[in-house]
């Protein structure tokens, strides 16, 4: 009895991983993860519109609100809509849960603190930010007290972020905001300007898996693809043909952005840290590491091998409930995390070793 009343008046603990396109969250009391889209609707879904026009229902589908855009918040008033409902179904006993939270590893300090503002008023008491980088590649499978260096990709919705780690700390790191999201609005607008039809989000996402027809060849230009949409100007559900080097014009400027990232973070790499990332080469996780392709055109652009984590879409949830455990049997653990100075001594990020270590 008493160890069921400790329990009911403890606090507990949950993990957040608030994304572009979806928000899970991690507490043991749900027996998973509880995952969402990150839009708040302003017309409910299953209400009917007058007739069977779907051009007045794919109009009816777009009043919705993205509360954040590229990783971060850009709008805390449905950021706190989204969460609230999320973080109500963790509440156990008489007390508010303590979150671990994930963020680029490009974030101010700002866009941090709207972050944990954010959490704290959908419900929380405390809130730990840790980089998502690191979460994810405790979700992957990595080795994070390994002594030799790892890096690890995480393409997002909105953000591509790397990082090389070793000795239980992140030694360097490196973003950019462009990731699927950009990928899906290059390929959108380029059918939309060409042929005045808006492709099904279905449809955006199938024909990025093009990028798995890059190569140093030059395009087939005759090949065409099947793609479905909404014609704007005649107001009804279409089928057309798009030429297969429309699409692959459409993603090279994005894939581009992100490639240079990638490359020109490697190369500030010392080299020490370079020759060791040879062996293990590169761990790819994110909703990217599911475009076909994607993975043999950063191994061609790199010269490494790239392997794609096991489970690419719930490595940072998954790596943020596994962190939590790290530090479970810690009271007030949530005081004892920092964000790391990517610029100075590296820290580590797990609990019971040294805050600082030489890496």
């Amino acid at each position: 009895m008493f160890a069921k009343l400790k329990q009911f008046v403890a606090t507990p603990n949950i993990a957040i991983d608030l994304g572009t396109a979806n928000t899970r969250i991690y507490a043991a009391g749900l027996g998973g993860i509880a995952e969402e889209p990150s839009f708040i609707r302003h017309i409910q879904h299953n209400r009917k519109t007058n007739g069977s026009d779907k051009y007045m229902s794919y109009l009816n589908s777009r009043f919705v609100s993205m509360p954040l855009r590229g990783g971060v918040i850009v709008d805390i008033h449905n950021a706190v809509s989204l969460l609230k409902p999320l973080v109500k179904r963790t509440r156990r006993g008489l007390r508010q849960p303590a979150s671990l939270a994930c963020a680029p590893t490009d974030t101010t300090e700002k866009e941090r603190k709207l972050l944990a503002e954010a959490i704290m008023r959908a419900g929380a008491s405390h809130v730990a930010i840790i980089p998502e980088v690191w979460a994810a590649a405790i979700g992957a499978g990595i080795d994070v007290t390994r002594p030799s260096s790892q890096v690890l990709i995480d393409i997002g919705e909105g953000v591509t972020d790397m990082a090389v780690i070793r000795n239980g700390c992140l030694i360097f790191a490196s973003a950019v905001r462009v990731a699927c999201s950009d990928l899906q609005k290059a390929v959108r607008n380029a059918v939309m300007a060409r042929y005045k039809v808006c492709l099904y989000p279905a449809e955006m996402e199938r024909l990025t898996h093009e990028i798995a027809s890059f190569s140093p060849a030059p395009p087939a230009a005759c090949r065409s693809i099947n793609a479905e949409g909404l014609d704007m100007v005649k107001r009804r559900e279409v089928s057309i043909e798009v030429q297969h080097a429309e699409i692959h014009s459409a993603l090279e400027p994005v894939l581009a952005k992100m490639l240079k990232m990638i490359e020109s973070g490697l190369r500030k790499l010392p080299d020490r840290v370079a020759r060791e990332i040879v062996e293990p080469g590169i761990c790819l996780t994110g909703g990217g590491a599911c475009i076909k392709g994607i993975d043999r055109l950063i191994g061609a652009k790199t010269g490494l091998e790239v392997r794609i984590a096991a489970d690419p879409l719930h490595s940072v949830i998954n790596g943020a409930s596994r962190f939590l455990q790290y530090w479970q049997g810690n009271d007030l653990w949530w005081e004892n995390i920092d964000w790391p100075d990517f610029g100075g001594q590296p820290k580590s990020l797990l609990p019971g070793g040294p805050r600082f270590v030489h890496c």
